[in-house]
């Protein structure tokens, strides 16, 4: 499933699906670029990778707070890349993101998205006049489904319940969109698709794993600001929550106990102490700051759990915190089901003439939405 959200289809009506997109990831503290281009069967081969750190504070749980230093990164990523294209598909999370699935009766087309629109109001947390709205049908739900044989035959006679689809809506605050958008132009692009966060995770892991033949999957995305979860059942989404919490929380644990910069503390976190600082020291502390990362995941598996009778099976990790030595082995101990790093890459083809092996390792985790958003193609008209 791809959803994305058409803000500027006039800018663009001449793109077709074979316009070469750059797909940007704006994190809290550097800008991953991917570009991908598709070769015969769905398949796709590298064409640029690369990584440009921001100053500290320039993006704050997903809040761009200074676009100027933000956009001008983001120019000398694309200069520093040799980038020809400059379309760009980017995306969003965060609490400005609500996702939910609904159900509504069975209708044509124009009648079903006035209907998700009315649906919208009495679900989102926003005003409808400042949201960017969107939605998915997953698939028809009869109404009579649930009814046992008696009730059947009692109800004989009886007009049936309507068939039903079952919808799955999106709705974003437009500011958050205008924030990504501004920033894309003054870098000299031009936005062609803003997706989410969790559906850009969701293509990605569909480059090397076939999510349909899996059991409840999670992919979990451990961010600085956020952590993303997104919990599917066979190949379709089932659950998704943006917990406030992530690895900067284990950042500043870090620099109150150790007195270090913040900078410091993604080396230490990666293993490389600096000297004086006992190794144990720094791994105690990075399990007490994640413990709590991880308490709220638990708590999340236990409500889907709730909603659907259906345990969750599996992890799939990406994200930063997947540069913590061990971190996927000590999720694994804590919610007792199996853990491994997402890689991508795995799925891609990659000219060994072009790009080191070393650095595609380590920007992978890092690159997991970046890469997801980079399948995307456009796809409006």
């Amino acid at each position: 499933m791809v959803l994305s959200l058409n803000f500027s289809i006039s800018l663009l009506m001449f793109l077709s699906k074979k316009t070469p997109l750059v797909a940007v990831d704006m994190g809290s503290h550097s800008i991953k670029l991917v570009q991908l281009a598709q070769l015969k069967q769905g398949a796709f081969e590298l064409v640029s990778l690369g990584m440009m750190p921001l100053e500290e504070g320039s993006i704050v749980e997903g809040a761009i707070k200074d676009p100027g230093q933000v956009a001008e990164a983001l120019a000398s990523l694309v200069k520093a890349e040799k980038i020809q294209s400059n379309f760009v598909v980017a995306s969003v999370s965060g609490e400005a993101v609500f996702i939910k699935k609904i159900k509504v009766p069975e209708m044509s087309e124009e009648e079903l998205s006035e209907k998700i629109i009315e649906e919208a109001e009495q679900h989102i947390p926003f005003d409808i006049n400042d949201v960017a709205l969107d939605y998915q049908i997953l698939g028809r739900v009869n109404g009579n489904t649930s009814q046992s044989e008696e009730n059947k035959e009692s109800s004989a006679g009886e007009e049936e319940d309507p068939a039903m689809v079952e919808a799955l809506l999106v709705a974003v605050q437009r500011d958050v969109i205008d924030e990504r958008t501004d920033v894309l132009l003054e870098a000299g692009l031009k936005p062609a698709i803003i997706d989410l966060d969790v559906f850009a995770l969701m293509n990605a892991a569909r480059l090397n794993k076939d999510l349909t033949a899996m059991g409840a999957t999670a992919l979990i995305d451990l961010g600085d600001s956020f952590t993303h979860l997104n919990i599917l059942q066979k190949g379709s989404i089932g659950y998704t929550r943006d917990i406030p919490i992530g690895g900067g929380y284990c950042s500043t644990m870090l620099m109150s106990k150790f007195r270090v910069p913040f900078s410091q503390t993604h080396k230490m976190k990666g293993g490389h102490l600096p000297d004086g600082i006992d190794k144990d020291e720094v791994i105690a502390l990075i399990v007490q700051g994640y413990k709590k990362v991880f308490d709220e995941i638990q708590k999340a598996f236990e409500y889907f759990y709730t909603l659907s009778n259906t345990p969750v099976e599996r992890v799939l990790l990406s994200g930063g915190g997947c540069l913590i030595n061990g971190i996927d082995g000590f999720m694994a101990d804590f919610l007792k089901i199996p853990v491994e790093h997402l890689d991508p890459m795995q799925g891609i083809k990659i000219n060994p003439k072009k790009f080191d092996r070393e650095m595609i390792s380590e920007l992978t985790s890092l690159s997991t939405v970046a890469t997801g958003l980079a399948t995307r193609r456009f796809d409006y008209l």
